[in-house]
Formats: C-alpha cells, sequence, structure tokens
C-alpha cells in the first residue's frame, strides 16, 4: 500500500503581485515502510511539498493522499528539521511534555513514552537542561525524539543532517535507518547531500523547478554513475 500518493498537484504563490507556481503537476508514491529522498536546488519546491503533505498548504490542483485518504490523517505523521528550533528557556523535558500534551497524550502514557524516547535517542541524562545550552546534535535527537511522541507512521524529514559535524550526522543516519527498521516507519527524507539519500533511501525523486524530472529505484539511477555526479550532470549543479 502506498503510504503517501501525491496526485497531479501543483501550488503557486504570489510574491510582489505576481503569481509563480512552486510545483507544476507533481505526482509521486511512497510506498509504506520504505525510505524515499527528495532532491533538488534550493527554490525547487521541496519544503512546499513537505508542507503539503503536513497539510500546512493546501494545493490549488490535485491531491493528496495518506493511506489512501485525503482527510483525517495528521494523527499518522509528524515532521522534523535540522532547523528545529525551541523556547531556549525550555529544558528538554518541558518540550517534551508540551507536545505530548498537544498530541493529546495522557499523562501516564506521556511519562512513559518520553522515557521510551529519552532512553533511544540518549536524552535521559539531558532532561533537566534547557534548549539553549544543547549542542546542535542534542537539537536534532530532540527533534526526532518529538516527532516520536505520537506514534506516527510517516516521518517527514526537511535536512535532518543540515550543519552537523560529520560524525554527528553519521550517528542520524543510522537512526533515521533505525527508525524504519524497528519501528517499520516510512520516511519521506529532503537532503542536501546526495551520499546521504545514497545510502539511506529506497526510491528518489528529483525535482527541478516545481516539478519531477526523474522518479525511480535508487540502484537503478545509480547504477552508471554516483548519486552526485548524476545530480551535476541532469540538475544542473550541486546545491
Amino acid at each position: 500500500m502506498d503510504a503517501i500518493e501525491v496526485i497531479s498537484v501543483s501550488r503557486r504563490f504570489k510574491v510582489l503581485g505576481k503569481e509563480f507556481y512552486a510545483l507544476k503537476g507533481v505526482s509521486l508514491r511512497v510506498e509504506e515502510g520504505k525510505i524515499f529522498g527528495l532532491v533538488g536546488p534550493n527554490g525547487s519546491g521541496k519544503t512546499t511539498l513537505i508542507n503539503l503533505i503536513l497539510g500546512i498548504l493546501l494545493p490549488h490542483k490535485g491531491k493528496i493522499k495518506i493511506f489512501g485518504r485525503e482527510k483525517d490523517f495528521l494523527g499518522k505523521i509528524n515532521y522534523a528539521s535540522g532547523e528545529e528550533r525551541f523556547n531556549g528557556m525550555l529544558t528538554v523535558l518541558d518540550i517534551l511534555n508540551f507536545y505530548g500534551r498537544v498530541y493529546g497524550l495522557s499523562r501516564s502514557k506521556r511519562k512513559n513514552k518520553i522515557n521510551e524516547l529519552a532512553k533511544f535517542f540518549g536524552l535521559t541524562k539531558l532532561l533537566k537542561r534547557r534548549f539553549d545550552v544543547l549542542s546542535t546534535g542534542e537539537r536534532m535527537r530532540l527533534a526526532f525524539a518529538k516527532a516520536l511522541l505520537n506514534d506516527p507512521k510517516i516521518l517527514l524529514l526537511d535536512e535532518p543532517t543540515l550543519g552537523l559535524d560529520p560524525h554527528i550526522s553519521k550517528k542520524i543516519r543510522k537512526e533515521i535507518k533505525h527508525l524504519n527498521k524497528k519501528y517499520k516507519m516510512t520516511i519521506f527524507l529532503t537532503s542536501h547531500y546526495m551520499a546521504e539519500v545514497e545510502q539511506l533511501a529506497d526510491k528518489i525523486a528529483f525535482i527541478k523547478e516545481g516539478e519531477i524530472k526523474r522518479f525511480g529505484d535508487i540502484k537503478s539511477i545509480t547504477k552508471k554513475s554516483s548519486l552526485e555526479d548524476y545530480f551535476v550532470k541532469e540538475m544542473g549543479g550541486r546545491e
């Protein structure tokens, strides 16, 4: 079954009185339990598509289905980003408690879930530490923990290793694979790093100027060259 189905979706914006299309008739399918990579230059429409899948934006044309439904699916989705920020004065525990309440978890379930996720992401000793003193890697692990509080079936990751040191990026990639394997979670990933997508994704789509230029199995696309070489040649250069 398809976890995400994007059907001929277009989305336009108006800037300085002029309309432009951020997405033009985009169609793609993401299989349940797979890791899907979306790559493209800055301004190509990646974040707009994520916001449409999350329901933050609505398409002007086309449909988005989550597990075959167009509505009542938000409880099945969550989101984490490499640029995600929280109130600096709040502790890790404050932040997780707040979002647990937002997601409707009871006090006992919230406590159990926070303890489980804190252990999984190595945050147990940081629960009383304020967000503003956390390292970049610790902040990303917190963003992951927050995103899993409601037991989502789909996790959207927008540049999850952006700005991280190489050794921390390696740990985050390992955790992404672990989440996919342990929870059978469908993961929709955008990234600037072609090697990262090549390592993680089962399937991939290339997007440029709001249009899908290529979509397919990662192995078939990288059969003759690396993903980065393909990106430079076909998409007009590195990001």
